[in-house]
Formats: structure tokens, sequence, C-alpha cells
């Protein structure tokens, strides 16, 4: 499995006095400390640019968190991250999290071959099947957890540091579409124009944003594959 890409800094979003009260602020990167400086690789020979899925995933409804006792929202963030960082493992993802709490999810052609936008899929329908859960934890407070998340398909994304990857558009467009979410993973329309995923999930074109499309379920063997994983995923937490 890939290990996460190392946090690079954004932007400043809160001041250190601040984010020592507010429990989100663990979901954000606020790193500043500068980057090592990398030795200076030789010369190669180029090579055609690699195709990436990018899944943005984000917690909508915070303002409804905050009214969470301190200790169980912080419990049920840290519950999440671990969501994020079990998902990421299991599909070898290059995992971003940004300073706004967001998160980026790569996942390359050059490491799970054709099966790269499979993978992006099922992660992204995997952390919908695990906020159910998270979504259970929180009923007897009336909130409504929602997990947003956008997938959109790029090249040439393998091997940039996050700020270089949020200003490619793939990343912009991935971070927008999520925000349409409600507890869907939304695609672009041409992942749907894809043959090997018309064969594996159903997805439909959606009417807001524009050129999106909603997937709707994943054909077997998938899903019992998902089944298994929340089942070990569950497990090992019990443990």
């Amino acid at each position: 499995p890939r290990l996460p890409a190392p946090p690079v800094q954004r932007r400043i979003v809160a001041e250190e006095d601040e984010d020592d009260e507010d429990p989100f602020a663990d979901l954000r990167d606020n790193s500043n400390t500068a980057p090592a400086a990398r030795p200076v690789a030789a010369p190669v020979a180029p090579v055609e640019p690699h195709n990436s899925a990018v899944l943005a995933v984000q917690l909508g409804a915070q303002d409804q968190l905050r009214r969470l006792p301190r200790a169980r929202l912080t419990e049920l963030l840290q519950r999440y991250r671990d969501c994020l960082d079990q998902a990421a493992s299991l599909y070898e993802s290059e995992l971003h999290t940004l300073n706004d709490g967001s998160t980026l999810m790569l996942f390359h052609s050059h490491e799970s071959g054709d099966d790269y936008l499979t993978n992006a899929i099922c992660c992204g329908e995997l952390l919908r099947a695990l906020s159910h859960a998270l979504q259970i934890e929180v009923a007897d407070s009336g909130i409504t957890l929602q997990l947003q998340l956008g997938l959109t398909l790029g090249e040439g994304l393998s091997g940039l540091s996050q700020i270089d990857l949020l200003l490619t558009e793939t990343a912009q467009d991935a971070l927008a579409l999520s925000q349409h979410s409600r507890n869907l993973l939304l695609v672009e329309r041409r992942i749907n124009d894809d043959p090997l995923i018309r064969q594996r999930a159903r997805i439909r074109p959606i009417a807001s944003p524009e050129g999106a499309c909603c997937v709707e379920r994943l054909m077997e063997p998938y899903p019992s594959m998902l089944e298994r994983q929340l089942a070990r995923m569950h497990e090992s937490n019990k443990a």
C-alpha cells in the first residue's frame, strides 16, 4: 500500500489559539513547517502521463455537528479520520488532507492498471457505507451526517506536491463537485462513458450540477466485496 503523502501547507485558516478550541482543527493541515530540501534528481527520459482519479471527500453540516458535546464530537471526528485512513490503505490511495478539513484521495493507473477507476468508485462507496455507521452514532442527537463525495479524472498528477495538486483543474473540479453531494458519490460524466465502468457500476446523469452523474449501485461482485471489507473493518475496530 502506498503511504500517504506528507501534508503541505495550503493556507492558514486559523490561529493556534483558535485551533485549540476547535475540535475540527485536527481535520485540517495547518503545518507551518517548511518542507525539507530534496536532493536534485538526475535527468530522466520523459514518460507518458498516467491517468489518475481524484476523489474529494468533505464532511458536511459541520455547524450541526458542533452542537454535539465536545468529547462526543472529538470521538466522532477521530472515527471519521480512521475511516479515511482505512479506506486509503485498502485501496492504495494517495491521501492528502487539506487545511480546511477536506480530503483528496488519488488513484493512479500506473499503480492499479485498468482497475484504478474502479478502485476509486469502490472506495467512495465504502466511505458512504462507513458514514452510515457514523450516522447511527449521532442518530439520537437529531443531527444528519453529510458525507460529500466528488470524483474526477485527470492525468500527470502522480508525484505532485499538495500545493501543485491543488492548482490542477482536476482537483478543483473534484472539490467543487463534492459540494453538491449529500451522501452520494457524484462523478463527472466521462467516467460513465468508460466501457469498463459501465460493466461494473450503474451510473445516471443528474440535473445539477451540469455534466455530473451519480453512482446508483455497483454490480457484483463488488457489493459483496464491500460487505466483507466493512465486516473486517468493524471487527478490527472492536479489537
